[in-house]
């Protein structure tokens, strides 16, 4: 990427080239499950039916029984008829094989959900918000290891997703201080901590943040970055840095997110 002029970089790389970061890999295919689909149109519905939380369990519960996949084993979410209707689809798609009564992945090398969600989460940026997005994404320089999750151009501002596909039992206070590091570390106008999941974020989401926070700067973390609500179970700290979950579904309520996060910044403007 160093070869290529700035101005001819997509947005979304300008935008980390600004923060003196270059992007090293970015949007693997080889452990998404439509990662080797073909057909467009395949592509194009596979997107859509991650749309509906019912699915994105029943393709959760199927990578769980990735060895022993039947109608039988993947109905912890959904009806039988629902689950036939899900295989088929995915059939036809050719993300699964079939022998008999029994299904596998032909998609060899995906071993979690977490990819999927996060390649489905930069497609909203794309198709939903008009923007540049990319998903799994490693930066040079950063004294933070690993990859971030989603990186999206929005309106002109750096977003960044941190995406998590795992109940919210299975979070700790080490993965939200890793996310508040890279968040400090980026410097994104906009942060998003999204956990897909319909529980209410108070039982322990909420109660991780406000706890790290207090960590790093105590009483000073509660008066200055007070965790609120802004409604349902979507939290802000000063409108910039938002938890959020799949309830009322995820584009619904990333689009509130979002929206608010203009909403403040026109009101610091002076603007009604």
């Amino acid at each position: 990427m160093d070869e290529i002029p700035v101005e001819q970089l997509p947005t979304v790389f300008q935008l980390i080239r600004a923060r003196g970061f270059r992007v090293l890999s970015w949007n693997p295919a080889d452990r998404l499950l439509p990662g080797r689909v073909k057909n467009p149109g395949h592509v194009r519905r596979f997107y859509q039916k991650m749309g509906h939380y019912s699915f994105r369990l029943f393709l959760r519960e199927l990578l769980e029984h990735r060895d022993d996949i039947r109608k039988e084993t993947v109905t912890r979410y959904c009806s039988v008829r629902t689950a036939e209707k899900y295989l088929a689809l995915l059939l036809e798609m050719g993300i699964l094989d079939r022998d008999g009564n029994h299904f596998r992945l032909a998609v060899e090398h995906v071993t979690n959900f977490g990819e999927t969600l996060e390649w489905y989460i930069a497609e909203v940026f794309r198709n939903e918000f008009g923007s540049d997005a990319i998903y799994r994404v490693a930066l040079s320089e950063t004294q933070v290891g690993g990859d971030f999750d989603v990186l999206a151009s929005w309106a002109g501002r750096l977003v960044f997703l941190e995406v998590k596909s795992s109940p919210p039992r299975a979070v700790e206070a080490p993965h939200v201080r890793l996310f508040l590091s890279r968040v400090w570390e980026l410097l994104p106008e906009v942060a998003i901590f999204l956990e897909d999941t319909q529980l209410r974020m108070m039982d322990k989401i909420v109660p991780l943040f406000e706890e790290e926070l207090r960590r790093l700067y105590g009483r000073l973390g509660q008066e200055e970055y007070p965790v609120v609500r802004l409604q349902d179970e979507l939290f802000h700290v000063n409108h910039c840095l938002y938890i959020v979950n799949s309830k009322r579904g995820l584009v619904h309520n990333l689009r509130t997110v979002l929206r608010d996060y203009l909403r403040n910044q026109q009101q610091l403007m002076g603007m009604p």
